[in-house]
C-alpha cells in the first residue's frame, strides 16, 4: 500500500516521537495492526524528512569509528542487472547458481570494491554511528517491541543493487540520497521463515541456510516474477517489507545510500523460558531432572514407571506455572519490558550502578531522564506498574507510588513541591513520603535533578 505525505517534521526534530513522524500520515496503531509482518508499505516523504538523521558522510564514520566490529559488518555485491535494471539471471540456468551472491569483506576492502561498481552494505550502524542509537532505542520503546532493532545501511553506485531475495527479519528503508527501484513480490514466501532466501538461476527460491527448510511447514511458495509491485524511492521516502517477501533493488542514475531499519524477531521460546526457569527453579526435581531407567524385565525400549511419573510431574508443573500468568502479570510485563529495552534482546546487559544521590529539597525541579530511555507496562489488571529504566534498571510497584510514578511520567517535569498534590484522594502526601519516593526515582535513573 502506498500512502502519501502527512506530517512533514524531520526525524530529528520529533523526539519522543520518533515512530509516528517516520510512519506519518500512517500511525503507529495502524502499522503495528495492519502492516507489521503483514503487507508492505510504502510512505511517500518529504526532501527533507531525513535531513541530518545520516548521510554520505555517517557512512564514512561508520567505516572509520573505531572499536570492535560487529559480526559480518560488511557485505559486497557485485549483482548483475538487466538493462531495465532488474535482476540478471546467471549465465548458467541448471539452478547450480544463485541469483544475488553478496559475499563478506574487510572494511580496507570497502573504497576499492564501490570504486569496481559493488553496492556496500554495513550493519548495525549504530554502534558506529552513536547519533543513531538513540532513534533505534526511541523505536523499539515506542513499539514496545521485544525483538531486536538495528540500523544497516546500504551504499550502491549508479545502476545496482542486490539481487532477488528474502530476509528474515522486517525491513524497513528510509531512503537518505539518490534514488532506488524496489521490486517486490506481492506475496510472502513464508511468514516469518527462520533464515533468509535465495533464489536459484532456474527461478526456484532456497532458503540460504541448508540447515532450515527440511519440515513440512516450511515449504517455501514458488515465486512469480510477474506478481510483483514497483516503487521508486526518492530522498524522504519510507518502504517497509515484512519478513519472507522477495525483493530485488536498483539505484538510480546518481546512485543510492539508504538506511535499512530491520525488525528482528525473537520468538515466545526464550520469554516461556526464561519465565519457566524463573518459576520453576527453586524447585529441585526441576533443577535435576531423574534418570529413565529401562523397564526392569520389559520389551526393549519400555521405560522404567516411575522415570515417566517424574517427567509427567514436571511437564504438569510447567503448563500450572505457565496456566497461573495471564497476559499481563507482572512476570510476563517486566521481561517483555526488559527485551524492549535491551538492545541485544536475550544476551543480558551489565547492571548499571545507582545514579548518583541528591538531596531531595522544596521548591527543586525534576524531569525525566533526558534521553527518554524509559518504558512503562501496567500489569495486573492496571493495579501494578512495572517500569524500566535503561538496559538493566527497574521498578515494580502499586498503589500510590504506581499513580505517583504515572504522574511523573505524564508530568515530564515538575517541581517537588507539585508533587504533593498527586493523591488520588485530595489528601495531600507528607512531605516526608514525597522526599523519600523522590530519592527512590532518582536513584533508579528515571528522574534527574534540573540545574
Amino acid at each position: 500500500m502506498t500512502q502519501g505525505a502527512g506530517s512533514r517534521v524531520p526525524l530529528i526534530e520529533a523526539k519522543g516521537d520518533e515512530l509516528r513522524a517516520l510512519l506519518a500520515p500512517v500511525t503507529p496503531e495502524e502499522f503495528v495492526h495492519e502492516y507489521f509482518g503483514k503487507k508492505p508499505l510504502f510512505v511517500k516523504g518529504f526532501a527533507g524528512k531525513y535531513r541530518g538523521l545520516f548521510d554520505g558522510q555517517g557512512f564514512q564514520q561508520a567505516l572509520a569509528a573505531a572499536g570492535p566490529l560487529p559480526d559480518d559488518f560488511l557485505r559486497a555485491s557485485f549483482d548483475r542487472k538487466t538493462t531495465e535494471g532488474t535482476s540478471a539471471k546467471p549465465a548458467s540456468n541448471d539452478g547450480s547458481d544463485w541469483v544475488s551472491k553478496p559475499f563478506r569483506a574487510t572494511v580496507e576492502q570497502a573504497v576499492p570494491l564501490f570504486k569496481a561498481g559493488a553496492t556496500l552494505c554495513l550493519t548495525q550502524v549504530e554502534t558506529r554511528v552513536a547519533s543513531l542509537a538513540p532513534f533505534v532505542a526511541a523505536v523499539k520503546r515506542q513499539l514496545g517491541y521485544p525483538g531486536k532493532v538495528t540500523f544497516n545501511a546500504y551504499l550502491s553506485p549508479p545502476r545496482t543493487g542486490f539481487n532477488w531475495h528474502f530476509d528474515s527479519r522486517i525491513a524497513s528503508t528510509l531512503q537518505i540520497e539518490g534514488s532506488k527501484t524496489w521490486r517486490y513480490s506481492n506475496r510472502t514466501s513464508i511468514e516469518w521463515p527462520r533464515a533468509n532466501g535465495a533464489l536459484r538461476s532456474d527461478g526456484v527460491g532456497v532458503y540460504t541456510d541448508a540447515k532450515i527448510g527440511t519440515e513440512p511447514w516450511e515449504q517455501l511458495a514458488p515465486f512469480d516474477e510477474k506478481d510483483i509491485t514497483e516503487v521508486l524511492l526518492e530522498p524522504g521516502d519510507l518502504l517497509i517489507l515484512p519478513a519472507g517477501v522477495w525483493h530485488d533493488a536498483c539505484g538510480g542514475a546518481g546512485g543510492s545510500l539508504a538506511l535499512n531499519l530491520s525488525f528482528t524477531p525473537i520468538s515466545y521460546t526464550l520469554l516461556v523460558r526464561q519465565l519457566l526457569e524463573a518459576m520453576l527453579t527453586p524447585d529441585s526435581g526441576w533443577r535435576g531432572p531423574a534418570p529413565a531407567l529401562p523397564k526392569l524385565g520389559g520389551e526393549p525400549g519400555e521405560i522404567d514407571p516411575a522415570g515417566l511419573a517424574a517427567i509427567a510431574t514436571q511437564l504438569a508443573n510447567a503448563g500450572k506455572a505457565l496456566q497461573s500468568l495471564s497476559a499481563d502479570s507482572a512476570a510476563v510485563m517486566k521481561l517483555w519490558s526488559s527485551y524492549v529495552q535491551n538492545p541485544n534482546p536475550g544476551i543480558p546487559a551489565p547492571p548499571a550502578p545507582l545514579a548518583r544521590p541528591v538531596a531531595i529539597e522544596r521548591g527543586q525541579r525534576f524531569r525525566i531522564r533526558a534521553d527518554g530511555d524509559v518504558h512503562a507496562m501496567l500489569a495486573d489488571g492496571g493495579s501494578r506498574l512495572c517500569v524500566s529504566v535503561g538496559t538493566t534498571r527497574g521498578l515494580d510497584m502499586s498503589g500510590d507510588a504506581a499513580r505517583f510514578v504515572q504522574r511523573a511520567l505524564r508530568a515530564g517535569s515538575f517541581v517537588t513541591d507539585e508533587c504533593l498534590a498527586w493523591s488520588d484522594d485530595g489528601q495531600a502526601f507528607a512531605w516526608d513520603d514525597v522526599q523519600e519516593m523522590l530519592g527512590r526515582l532518582q536513584a533508579e535513573g528515571l528522574i534527574e535533578h534540573v540545574g
